[in-house]
């Protein structure tokens, strides 16, 4: 199970650059661990120097999974847990609950994964800021293609479409198309192959809302290929 973006563990990392190409995952893994050098020692009452800790690490084990460099991932999430927790900031703790869950998945690790989506879907309903509408669309998201995964697919569904209600709200169209691209992989695993193609091309009119051309275009070009 590919990681479905805790999406950059809102705000970070982008999917996408100015030129709506995919970042290079090797460079962002980099450019994030020198920014967690920087900030250097950091006091245990300084919470706020936690928080940007722990988020700056997430950011990390983002880019990490896309490389599958998974020993060096979990570190990552392993320190950014323990931060965020230090920080008692909420945001930041369900985040860092999101990416271990995310992380989880990754592995195959599916009922600890499953505790850390419910625990991260828990926090992110304690407010209504922007923020925190989308880390709950990612977490149902994520749960959604994890519910999938194990079998429970009337449940897969109806968390997908409540993923889709939810990140539509917040306006994150990268996480719209993020749901009816995993949703259409379920589909393809199903062997419901037209069911599979709508889902894509509605993934590739939000991809293409955000500007995610990279990411558009290969969509079109599986279609195209299974067309053939």
């Amino acid at each position: 199970m590919e990681s479905i973006e805790p999406q950059d563990l809102q705000g970070g990392v982008s999917e996408a650059t100015a030129d709506g190409k995919e970042p290079l995952w090797d460079e962002v893994a980099m450019f994030y661990a020198d920014l967690v050098r920087q900030l250097g020692q950091i006091g245990r009452d300084d919470r706020p120097g936690r928080a940007m800790r722990a988020t700056l690490l997430l950011r990390r084990a983002h880019a990490l999974m896309k490389l599958a460099r998974w020993d060096e991932a979990r570190m990552a999430i392993d320190e950014a847990l323990h931060d965020a927790k230090a920080s008692e900031e909420g945001g930041t703790v369900a985040q860092a609950m999101l990416g271990a869950g995310v992380y989880a998945a990754n592995v195959g690790d599916t009922a600890r994964a499953e505790r850390f989506m419910m625990e991260a879907l828990e926090r992110f309903h304690n407010s209504d800021d922007r923020p925190s509408l989308q880390g709950r669309g990612w977490s149902f998201l994520n749960l959604a293609s994890l519910y999938g995964k194990t079998g429970r697919l009337d449940l897969a569904f109806v968390t997908f479409q409540k993923a889709r209600e939810v990140l539509g709200g917040a306006e994150n169209w990268a996480g719209v198309g993020a749901t009816w691209e995993a949703q259409a992989q379920l589909r393809r695993a199903l062997g419901d192959p037209e069911r599979w193609r709508e889902d894509l091309m509605e993934a590739i009119i939000f991809y293409d809302r955000d500007k995610m051309i990279e990411k558009a275009n290969r969509l079109r070009t599986l279609i195209g290929r299974a067309a053939v």
